[in-house]
């Protein structure tokens, strides 16, 4: 496709006629689908099967004939023969040395469309039961039009890994985008089953929009007149049990009563659980040997906030009419007693658990309730040596529920699956707590994207110039804040004091460590350090068409950054465009480099940062899964509430633009 007379321009419109044409015929029975990561996976196997589907032998002088066609037909240009890729330096890319950014992200621009073309698109009923979907294999991202009622609520996507995607999956992807609306509609329900004379009062209640508060009253079934039950965790409410507790961690269902508390603790971990289903673990603290229950309640509800209405919705309403007969607490009582039916075995048979058989499911340590921790995910069974290895390296549980003698068929995320403390621990974060002699707040973050702060090299800031602008910040009251502030800020729609900002550097290059690094300690500013995973003690290569080879730090630098209380953040393994990737080779990138990072800094790696800024739904949700919290792409704009934590936009500070930068 490369060669003479084929411009960039032509090469992207063939390579989408191209795709269109394979995406019409590849489902089909006498066609056969070729995904490019299962030729990198084992070439001998792909072509032996191709064989198979043709009907002829397999001869291994195959393998060395499709080398040799594959370089005339590119002319003998390192295009298209990506079989190489593996052979010569797995963390080399060829069209690195080839495009510039610039070009890259054009390119991206421009098929950008394709990836929702091709989508397989079906519609969703919430309101009747959500199965498993099995898809054909050509497809790879699900696009979901949900309605309730048949009223269109709008767009579900979904990657598709082993050619289903789960109806676990689903149902959690559609409570955490749509619970809101699909609560209100059931309220609005209720309000039909409780109007018996049809008086302008009670009709009204139909209409208005439905309040947090009337929610909380709901679920915790408290009288409407408490306007201190969900504010003040001191107050004081009759109720029916007080139990001792001789450990330190204790269970709660949030449909059932709650307990006074007797215990020899100064506090006690609260597993919580909605409809019998867990959604994380709360800390509470212990004043004079007893916890009441209306301080569990307060705890739970400030520290699960908005994952609890999703959970509720989740595990009560979706997949069934929406009855207003029984309150939502009822719902959730009912769905609790089912799954504590169950055997302690999820999938065991005849339990309805939650996840399928004949899987690898993975859980969490110690992520925040209500980010990308919360949220179910299947993952591609092509990427499971690398998944396991970045979830044993950071102390995460592994459940393997196969069939007997049969390897698994599916992974996934489970985050009802939980390590009560995190391997991490030990590491100390040094970053000291601000002090602020004002009163002021801020709903928008603005997050700042480097490259490179060196006297010399193209589109490098020089060094007395950032210490200008360091200098300036410092004048104006910026100072660095951290990503956890800025989660707890988002979740609890909290504006942050004074005036935040979060500096980033992308590339992880050698000068970095001896210029920016002793500006920032010297002005009392952090920063977090995005680095290309595979690279790190080398040179850019991703960067070969782009800039000069530039050496980038290793681990010892790296470390001292770490005990300075910097944060080091992924760019990948490699750092490849991941929206033009299948879902095997964007979790093999981000769990890769999330193995690589966490071994040698021990501690967790957080934040990722989208190679060439480019993310999308898919991106997004596999990057969480993976185990990732942040994700960084490129904007024009501060950050604000209405942002997810994985699509945070940065704007890339140069040397152009350095002093236009409105703060």
């Amino acid at each position: 496709m490369w060669g003479d007379g084929w411009d960039l321009d032509h090469c992207i419109k063939r390579w989408k006629e191209g795709v269109l044409i394979s995406h019409s015929y590849g489902h089909k029975s006498h066609h056969k689908l070729v995904h490019y990561e299962d030729l990198l996976e084992n070439k001998t196997k792909f072509l032996a099967d191709i064989c198979d589907f043709l009907g002829i032998e397999y001869d291994s002088k195959m393998l060395v004939n499709y080398k040799s066609k594959s370089a005339k037909l590119s002319l003998n240009l390192p295009w298209h023969k990506g079989i190489e890729r593996d052979i010569q330096s797995p963390n080399v890319h060829k069209y690195h040395g080839i495009f510039k950014s610039h070009d890259i992200q054009y390119i991206l621009a421009k098929i950008k469309w394709i990836n929702s073309e091709v989508a397989y698109k079906i519609k969703v009923e919430v309101t009747e039961p959500i199965s498993d979907i099995s898809i054909p294999q050509i497809f790879d991202r699900l696009c979901c039009t949900i309605q309730l009622e048949g009223v269109k609520l709008g767009i579900v996507e979904l990657p598709v890994c082993d050619g289903m995607v789960a109806g676990v999956v689903l149902a959690d992807a559609i409570a955490a985008k749509f619970a809101w609306p699909i609560l209100q509609r059931f309220f609005q329900h209720r309000a039909w089953e409780s109007i018996h004379e049809l008086s302008e009062s009670s009709l009204s209640r139909l209409h208005r929009k439905l309040e947090w508060r009337e929610f909380l009253q709901e679920i915790w079934d408290c009288p409407i007149s408490s306007s201190d039950y969900f504010s003040n965790p001191n107050l004081t409410i009759d109720e029916a049990s007080i139990i001792s507790l001789t450990q330190d961690l204790i269970a709660v269902e949030v449909s059932e009563e709650l307990p006074n508390i007797q215990v020899d603790f100064s506090e006690i971990d609260v597993l919580v659980k909605v409809g019998g289903v867990a959604i994380g673990i709360v800390t509470v603290a212990v004043d004079n040997n007893f916890v009441s229950a209306q301080q569990l309640r307060w705890t739970i509800t400030q520290y699960t906030n908005f994952e609890l209405c999703v959970a509720a919705v989740r595990e009560a309403l979706l997949g069934k009419p929406l009855n207003g007969k029984m309150s939502l607490r009822s719902h959730l009582a009912a769905s609790a007693q089912q799954m504590a039916n169950a055997p302690e075995r999820l999938n065991a048979a005849g339990s309805e658990g939650i996840y399928p058989q004949n899987a690898v499911i993975f859980g969490r340590c110690e992520r925040a309730i209500g980010t990308s921790a919360s949220r179910r995910a299947a993952l591609p069974v092509a990427a499971l040596r690398e998944l396991a290895e970045a979830a044993t390296i950071a102390g995460e549980p592994i459940m393997q529920i196969p069939l007997d003698n049969e390897l698994p068929k599916q992974v996934i995320y489970a985050p009802e699956i939980m390590a009560r403390k995190s391997p991490y621990k030990a590491v100390s974060q040094l970053t000291e707590t601000q002090v602020f002699h004002n009163q002021t707040v801020n709903q928008k973050l603005p997050i700042f994207a480097y490259r490179r702060i060196s006297p010399n090299g193209l589109n490098a800031i020089n060094p007395q110039v950032f210490e200008q602008q360091l200098q300036r910040l410092k004048n104006k009251g910026y100072y660095s804040v951290s990503w956890s502030s800025l989660q707890s800020a988002k979740l609890t729609k909290t504006p942050l004091p004074g005036k935040p900002i979060l500096l980033t550097f992308d590339g992880g290059y050698c000068d970095f460590f001896n210029s920016a690094f002793p500006l920032l300690k010297r002005l009392d500013f952090t920063a977090t350090i995005f680095l290309v995973a595979e690279s790190i003690g080398k040179t850019n290569s991703w960067e070969k068409a782009d800039s000069e080879e530039l050496q980038l730090m290793g681990w010892p630098e790296i470390l001292q950054l770490r005990d300075a209380g910097f944060e080091i953040g992924s760019m990948s393994a490699t750092y490849q465009p991941l929206t033009g990737l299948s879902p095997t080779e964007i979790v093999r990138e981000g769990a890769k480099s999330r193995a690589i990072l966490q071994r040698g800094l021990g501690k967790p790696v957080k934040c990722f940062a989208y190679p060439y800024g480019n993310v999308d739904e898919i991106v997004k949700h596999l990057i969480g899964a993976i185990g990732y919290t942040y994700g960084v792409s490129y904007g024009s704009k501060f950050s604000s509430f209405d942002d997810s934590l994985l699509s945070l936009p940065r704007i890339q500070v140069t040397a152009k633009n350095l002093w236009q930068l409105s703060l």
